[in-house]
């Protein structure tokens, strides 16, 4: 398959398509959060930095969080842990000087279909706790992270399987010269 790397300034490329969804009204939240900001986890992981947007990243697990209403995947049994209904296919906010369609339609895509499979660079590369590393190899099952980012573990404590929703299997483990994770989806 060799480097399938996105289009500058995207975090997703969609090598094999089943389904895109935009049916449920994107929320406050999937617009809003920060990324960066909230919780070891998400401060420590490698692959995010200072000019992360904000909102739903491509490449990060959605979810069924309200009456018709999509929004980011937060892993814990409390909430939107079992629903995960997908993957989002583009930044919520977009970039500067490209559309905003998730702000102008409030509508978030995502792509969903046990046989999509695409790539991408946005994914947990620690530990709950923001010091364990966390390492990918081909035949890992995925899961939504806490932050809605793909990984191998799940949720809060890395132990509730109660509640975990298979989000995909890796195909191709990212590495030190290619930072992209091919998956195929299994929700």
């Amino acid at each position: 398959m060799g480097s399938n790397n996105p289009v500058l300034d995207s975090h997703m490329n969609v090598l094999y398509r089943q389904t895109f969804n935009t049916l449920g009204e994107i929320t406050t939240a999937g617009l809003t959060q920060d990324n960066r900001v909230g919780n070891a986890q998400k401060s420590n992981n490698t692959r995010l930095n200072a000019n992360t947007n904000k909102g739903i990243l491509a490449g990060s697990v959605v979810a069924v969080v309200g009456d018709g209403q999509i929004g980011p995947c937060a892993g814990d049994s409390s909430s939107t842990f079992d629903k995960a209904v997908g993957v989002a296919v583009n930044d919520a906010k977009g970039n500067a000087y490209e559309s905003s369609s998730a702000v102008a339609s409030e509508r978030v895509v995502y792509c969903h279909g046990t046989g999509t499979v695409f790539t991408t660079d946005i994914y947990e590369t620690k530990g709950t706790d923001g010091t364990a590393a966390v390492s990918y190899v081909y035949g890992d099952k995925l899961y939504a992270s806490q932050n809605g980012l793909l990984t191998k573990t799940t949720g809060m404590d890395n132990t509730d399987l109660t509640y975990s929703t298979l989000i995909g299997i890796v195909l191709k483990a990212p590495s030190s010269s290619d930072a992209y994770m091919t998956v195929q989806m299994r929700i």
